[in-house]
């Protein structure tokens, strides 16, 4: 029996997980306007949930997030400096890909309740939700109504 030594598993590589190439080329799409205005209703499995919302691009999420924070008074500004910090962060040394996707209006479908005209999704809503896109199970265009 040899022994091991830990050369002999520097050859391990560790993949990057699996991103829906479609779902990608959205996000680059989104990502690349300048405007920062593009938007497309989705829903997604994440862990096993469904959220739908609109899918946003980075820069738009980011400048949500900071009106978002204005409002809330307080120590708000010390918050929004930090949002600000970490973007410059992440600009100088982030990943050259997207690693999260953005939600507006996100809605976390837990129940439905029927009704004569449907079935109506309920759960909790946020304004601005954030997931790490290897965490997507799936996904379609559109919401429930």
């Amino acid at each position: 029996m040899s022994e091991e030594t830990p050369e002999a598993h520097s050859h391990v590589v560790i993949p990057e997980p699996v991103r829906d190439i479609y779902l990608m080329s959205i996000l680059a799409m989104f990502d690349e306007d300048k405007s920062n205005t593009s938007a497309l209703s989705v829903t997604l499995q994440v862990g096993g949930a469904l959220v739908c919302g609109e899918l946003i691009g980075h820069g738009r999420w980011h400048s949500e997030l900071k009106a978002w924070l204005a409002t809330v008074g307080g120590s708000s500004d010390v918050i929004s400096d930090l949002v600000g910090i970490i973007e410059e962060e992440m600009a100088e040394h982030g990943p050259d890909r997207p690693t999260h996707l953005h939600l507006r209006d996100a809605k976390f479908i837990t129940n439905y309740e029927g009704s004569m005209q449907g079935v109506i999704p309920q759960g909790p809503e946020r304004p601005l939700w954030r997931a790490r896109i290897a965490d997507v199970q799936g996904w379609s265009l559109g919401r429930p109504q």
